[in-house]
């Protein structure tokens, strides 16, 4: 590992933000030097008071669960505890932040867009230990995301493969689920840290919930047939963690296949690539990649709406927005299901047309599940 690649824990970066306000208040009070019991008392108005509005919010949502006007209004009391405290320049909007947009809302009883946030008693023990963990350790470094649909064959195997990474830093996996009727939602609540019910809608709509959801700055897209080596995490750490970097993609060999499968998983998901980064018209494969998560949600994310070629016009974005690396040793393995159903050349020649009409109209064809 690299000396770039190590970061600051946000937990110490915290502490030295709030140190240096406590002395900058004390300054203004014309002291030389900080009072220990000014720095309790600002710990005490400006850390305990709003975490106490947050946990009885909390409370509230969790006895109140079926009142989604109740849990609206916890919302908004955090959002407004969020805002005060960053007018006052304290460090608590890490949490705030973290409870407002991507805790709080996944207790919030709505429906919007087809999506449904599903509230459950024990979600509710989860998020509140989640957000103790972040507050007292910092976020995670990188945040996975799983889009799934009765994906109970395959879904254990790719969970298990991110459980034994080979990264020293603090991960979090967050599992969408487009309304699966074959048990995936149990194995998933098993291992994943979030898992959110998104019925009715394509797997790149999927994918940018997840990504709205997530805790940590780097953002890491894998399918649910596909297993992550063991150094898939600390490569995309690694690539991403370099200046100017906003995206980056590795090779996705066949699971189990033929020497003839991994020979054109190499030519497709490897070498064709690195060639159209090269040449500067990207196609990153949504199956196997990572993004940083500000740019990707600056451009849009995946194409909504799209049932193919949304992981196409997400790359043709966000290319303006920095580099896209391709990572050799970010080695992924995926299903061949799809081969063994329509075979070589009638994929080839499905994407080859699909990719002139993308090209010529911004149009996609429709991509058949295969289960």
């Amino acid at each position: 590992m690299n000396a770039d690649d190590v970061a600051v824990p946000s937990s110490h970066r915290r502490h030295q933000i709030f140190d240096l306000f406590v002395d900058v208040v004390c300054r203004r009070k014309g002291r030389q030097q900080v009072d220990p019991l000014d720095k309790v008392n600002l710990y005490l108005w400006k850390v305990w008071l709003p975490t106490i509005i947050f946990g009885i919010s909390l409370s509230l949502g969790w006895v109140f669960g079926g009142k989604p006007q109740l849990l609206d209004s916890a919302a908004l009391i955090a959002l407004f505890t969020s805002k005060i405290f960053t007018l006052l320049n304290c460090d608590l909007p890490y949490l705030a932040h973290m409870w407002m947009e991507k805790q709080i809302c996944s207790l919030a009883l709505f429906k919007g867009n087809y999506v449904l946030f599903q509230f459950e008693l024990r979600d509710a023990r989860t998020i509140l230990w989640q957000s103790l963990i972040l507050f007292f350790f910092g976020t995670c470094e990188v945040s996975v995301v799983i889009p799934t649909l009765n994906e109970g064959k395959y879904v254990s195997k790719c969970l298990d493969s991110l459980r034994r990474q080979d990264f020293d830093g603090g991960f979090e996996v967050i599992v969408v689920d487009g309304g699966s009727r074959d048990g995936t939602l149990d194995l998933a609540k098993l291992i994943a840290d979030k898992v959110i019910v998104c019925e009715g809608r394509p797997v790149g709509d999927a994918r940018n919930l997840g990504a709205k959801l997530a805790e940590a700055e780097m953002v890491a897209f894998i399918d649910a047939d596909t297993v992550a080596s063991h150094r898939w995490l600390s490569s995309i750490r690694s690539s991403l963690s370099r200046p100017g970097v906003v995206g980056v993609a590795g090779p996705t060999l066949p699971y189990g296949g033929s020497a003839l499968d991994v020979l054109a998983y190499k030519v497709a998901t490897g070498w064709l690539q690195r060639f159209s980064m090269v040449f500067g018209l990207p196609h990153v494969a949504g199956f196997n990649c990572a993004y940083r998560r500000r740019p990707f949600l600056e451009c849009g994310g995946f194409e909504e709406g799209r049932t193919l070629s949304e992981d196409l016009a997400l790359s043709l974005k966000i290319r303006h927005e920095g580099r896209l690396l391709f990572n050799k040793r970010m080695v992924a393995y995926t299903s061949t299901r799809r081969v063994r159903k329509y075979g070589y050349v009638r994929l080839a020649m499905f994407y080859l047309l699909n990719d002139a009409i993308f090209a010529l109209t911004r149009r996609s064809l429709y991509y058949p599940q295969v289960r």
